[in-house]
């Protein structure tokens, strides 16, 4: 699994036997995205299922004003617009590359036809996007009812766990622009330089050029929990 922005979930390839994904990706078409080239925008009524198959995409809605509300950013092996065939939907998102990506994307028909001959596809596709809404559902929670430092912390301390579970380090550095996590947050860049600040003081995270380093993941989970006003359920 890649970890991405605000991402930290396994996608349907990342569920899939050997066999289930390659005739999964045989049954579609790739598609080459340069980066920043526009993929889809929200309302589209296009009945089809996206993974990314290399690069990745920030999925966000863009405002009549020119703001921009980032949801996040998906990676390889994570899926999109599965609302649109399964519930008739319009897409939900407009969506970027935000490198160069390859993008699998597969009809309806294309979909049913391979989900027949590997059904394994329906219960991972089911679980994957379990795992997605209880991360929103976590996130809505977050930003809700929780101060931004805190909200903040809790989204660099999701992105540090999963690279740390496979460097199995503590200290952790994070590319993560500060561009996306006001777009997330919804704030300005200078109100969230303030609260990078706050937790730079308190010897959490080092900040530089767009880079954000954790340095403790213990200290950093021990001051989150010290601030929490509800128990947090995590995915663990």
């Amino acid at each position: 699994m890649h970890s991405t922005f605000n991402s930290y979930t396994p996608g349907l390839l990342d569920l899939l036997p050997p066999s289930a994904r390659e005739a999964l990706i045989a049954a579609g078409k790739s598609v080459k995205l340069q980066a920043g080239q526009v993929v889809q925008s929200r309302g589209d009524r296009q009945a089809d299922l996206g993974i990314i198959l290399s690069g990745k995409l920030r999925m966000m809605t863009l405002s009549v004003d020119g703001s921009v509300m980032l949801t996040s950013i998906l990676g390889p092996g994570q899926q999109f617009n599965e609302v649109t065939l399964f519930a008739n939907t319009a897409r939900t998102h407009d969506a970027e590359a935000v490198e160069d990506a390859v993008v699998l994307t597969l009809t309806a028909s294309e979909y049913e036809g391979v989900v027949v001959r590997h059904p394994v596809i329906v219960e991972a596709m089911l679980k994957s996007n379990v795992y997605r809404v209880h991360q929103l559902l976590e996130a809505l929670n977050d930003l809700r009812a929780l101060p931004k430092s805190v909200v903040l912390a809790r989204v660099l301390l999701k992105n540090a766990r999963h690279i740390a579970d496979d460097r199995q380090a503590n200290s952790v550095d994070l590319a993560i622009t500060q561009e996306d996590i006001a777009m997330f947050l919804g704030v300005t860049r200078s109100y969230l330089n303030k609260t990078l600040g706050q937790l730079c003081e308190l010897a959490l995270i080092e900040v530089s050029y767009r880079k954000i380093r954790v340095v403790d993941l213990a200290a950093l989970e021990n001051w989150i929990n010290s601030q929490l006003t509800y128990t947090a359920v995590e995915d663990d």
